[in-house]
């Protein structure tokens, strides 16, 4: 090969290796302010060293180039934001579940006001149009009822009064099939309602008024002729009479569904069709679940939660039976108390908060954590439970365990530390909603045990694994939601304030979980950030608070994100950027169409601040190098903000100019030849990303010397391990 020409040299050329080594030299960090520690080494008094750290206390400060070289392998960022996606999943699940009826209206209104009345979903009317199995003397009631404008529906919590309610009045409208149904705000009182809030025929819902004087006569005789003159009909539930003597007269009283499997089988029908409801009552060991569960007397509306645990079974393919099973004994507290008890052993029930936590881990790390847990709850004398006697045999427990649990493992693959997958065998729990159930059981009950389940959390939030560590994240959220002081004190804050950034990870991790589990903690943790966020405060707090973007995004979307994150690109603590540069991928990964990130990295990369300048480079270096994706259907993977690139004119020429800015760069021109290598090595066994790759090129050779610095890395790609990529870049920068 010739040599270049001087325009198309290198960064590896020699006689520029002592200029960029000046260069790199002065991008070291100075000392902080004497009254403050150096960035990442904290005074004796305040930190125990590590046993890592150096003779003069603190770990050795990195270069912002070294920022780069610690990001670990591609797609590591994709890896932690999909993990703690599918934890979140169950725990929001969890969260959100309602006991009792689920049938519950919005009276909200434009201007903050509420609504006096609502109209009813469809899905809520044909339920008990296609659905309804009529309860004993059912006929009879609509006959008592056919001259009455107001009825008051007498019946218990889950006597189904709600459903016989609507079919009551969709069987007193007649052939009007088109009169519409309406829920009544429960918290005003009957005499609030206007002729304004009725429509002409329809019926009116008013579930369990909460006002004490809501059923007097004056109020019922007043509505009565509201109702009258707009030939409209009223139904009242209640459990109890009410107090007034005079609304006695409108009360009827609800029977009993004589066979609650009906009820089970019309809501199937009504879910799947006839012929699939069919075949899905005939599954193994389903006929045994509806007569264990509804074979006696009971509430029609557990019929309907076993109805809606088969269906959901169902859908995910699951094994019905024991999927709903689980469901059933999770469903409410007293429930929970008796499946828990009935874990006969330490170990049992150990095993049973390591999956609620690491739901989704492979079988071996959460039978370890497991035990971990058993060692830290055992007494100095050991539950007799937990000793086999002398010289008895060993038993397998893997079986046993995942029957008494109601989980279940599935083939999966981890990814290794240098970006290799392996097989592996995961556990989950049947009921997609158990993570939340059974953590929450253990520490709303054991409180003898909630500082040793703090630890161990601890333990976890340690762990070697990253998807280990990304877990028990969402696992800390999930509690912080419910004791927030108490977890952020004992386990989240000392993680920001931990030198590892990887524990800091988990503790920006842990208020995301937070915000989304409770939005009402939302501007608790937001001020928590902003003091961390503070000059004076210790660079790890700093480098935490930085992490935490996604509490901002919560509040106000990606640009809030953003503008969290400029404010901490201008740090010039270098442990601030990197916490940066990780972010920005994230937010970059999470939000695949770029939003304003390219705009807003060229924005700091050509501002006043110096630290913010680099930053934005730095960090455009980091997703560059960190990002990938596999469309659907394609044998290879995409650099990640190529694909980015590939979708839009406009990121494709913000992208490229992100590039020219790195490339022009002395501190990090080396670097960003390193990454573009690495694009070309990824695209060339795959032509459409080698087209891809030669129109960037093209974009970014704006100016003949980054198109000379290109031809010069293309040639170096040609006879190493990119060929391909080398001779589509050139033909595009050839013109040709």
């Amino acid at each position: 090969m010739s040599d270049p020409a001087p325009d198309e040299r290198g960064p590896g050329d020699p006689e520029e290796r002592k200029d960029r080594a000046k260069e790199r030299a002065k991008d070291r960090p100075k000392d902080r302010p004497k009254d403050r520690p150096k960035d990442g080494a904290a005074d004796d008094e305040q930190k125990p060293r590590d046993a890592g750290d150096d003779k003069e206390g603190g770990e050795p400060e990195p270069s912002r180039t070294d920022v780069l070289n610690g990001q670990g392998r591609r797609g590591t960022v994709q890896d932690r934001v999909g993990t703690e996606r599918d934890a979140l999943s169950g725990f929001v699940r969890a969260d959100r579940y309602v006991q009792g009826d689920q049938h519950i209206y919005n009276f909200g209104a434009p201007g903050g006001r509420r609504s006096t009345v609502v109209p009813l979903p469809r899905e809520h009317v044909e339920e008990v149009e296609r659905a309804f199995v009529a309860p004993e003397g059912f006929d009879e009631l609509c006959r008592r009822a056919r001259d009455r404008r107001i009825v008051i529906l007498q019946g218990a919590a889950g006597s189904g009064r709600f459903a016989a309610a609507r079919r009551l009045l969709r069987v007193l409208a007649g052939e009007d099939a088109q009169a519409g149904l309406y829920a009544v705000d429960p918290a005003i009182g009957l005499d609030d309602l206007a002729p304004a809030d009725l429509t002409g025929g329809a019926g009116y819902l008013y579930r369990e008024p909460r006002r004490p004087d809501a059923l007097t006569g004056f109020c019922l005789d007043k509505t009565a002729r509201l109702l009258e003159d707009a030939g409209a009909r009223l139904v009242v539930t209640v459990d109890a009479p009410p107090a007034d003597p005079s609304a006695g007269e409108l009360v009827l009283r609800l029977g009993r569904v004589r066979d609650r499997r009906e009820i089970v089988r019309a809501h199937l029908e009504l879910w799947l069709g006839e012929d699939r409801a069919r075949l899905l009552l005939t599954e193994d060991g389903v006929p045994e679940l509806l007569e264990a569960q509804l074979g006696q007397d009971g509430q029609p509306r557990h019929a309907r939660a076993v109805a809606l645990e088969l269906y959901s079974a169902h859908r995910a393919a699951l094994p019905l039976a024991r999927t709903a099973e689980q469901a059933l004994r999770l469903r409410d507290e007293e429930q929970r108390a008796e499946w828990f008890a009935s874990l006969d052993s330490l170990s049992l029930q150990c095993m049973a908060v390591a999956a609620a936590v690491l739901n989704g881990e492979p079988y071996e790390t959460v039978a370890l954590a497991a035990m971990r847990l058993k060692d830290d709850l055992e007494t100095g004398a050991p539950h007799r439970d937990s000793l086999r006697r002398l010289d008895a045999p060993l038993a397998p427990t893997r079986r046993i365990w995942l029957d008494r649990l109601g989980a279940r493992t599935a083939p999966s693959t981890v990814r290794l530390r240098y970006g290799a997958t392996a097989p592996t065998q995961v556990i989950r729990y049947l009921d997609p909603a158990a993570q939340g159930k059974v953590l929450g059981y253990f520490w709303s009950e054991f409180d003898e045990q909630r500082p040793h389940l703090l630890r161990w959390l601890r333990w976890c939030a340690e762990h070697p694994l990253e998807s280990v560590r990304t877990r028990t994240s969402v696992a800390l959220g999930f509690l912080a939601a419910r004791a927030f002081d108490l977890v952020r004190a004992f386990v989240i804050e000392p993680m920001a304030c931990d030198r590892d950034h990887r524990y800091r990870t988990v503790a920006a991790a842990a208020l995301h979980a937070t915000v989304t589990q409770r939005p009402a903690l939302r501007e608790t943790v937001r001020d928590l950030l902003k003091g961390w966020a503070d000059q004076e405060e210790d660079v790890e707090a700093r480098a935490a608070a930085a992490r935490a973007w996604r509490v901002e995004a919560e509040a106000g979307g990606v640009p809030a994100a953003l503008d969290w994150l400029a404010r901490h690109a201008a740090d010039d603590a270098i442990r601030v950027t990197a916490a940066v540069c990780e972010s920005v991928t994230e937010l970059w990964e999470t939000h695949w169409d770029g939003a304003d990130v390219p705009r807003r990295l060229l924005d700091w990369a050509a501002g006043d601040d110096e630290n913010r300048q680099i930053t934005g480079l730095l960090a455009f270096l980091v997703a560059a190098a960190q990002l990938v994706r596999r469309m659907p259907g394609d044998a290879f993977e995409w650099p990640g903000l190529l694909h980015v690139a590939a979708a839009d004119a406009g990121r494709m020429r913000d992208i490229a100019a992100l590039w020219r800015a790195a490339l022009h760069d002395p501190v990090l021109q080396e670097d960003a030849h390193g990454v573009l290598a690495e694009w070309a090595r990824a695209a060339d066994e795959a032509p459409v990303v080698r087209r891809t790759l030669a129109r960037l090129a093209q974009a970014i050779a704006a100016d003949r010397t980054v198109a000379g610095w290109l031809r010069y890395a293309a040639r170096g790609w040609a006879e190493g391990d990119a060929p391909n990529s080398a001779r589509d870049v050139l033909t595009a920068l050839n013109g040709r």
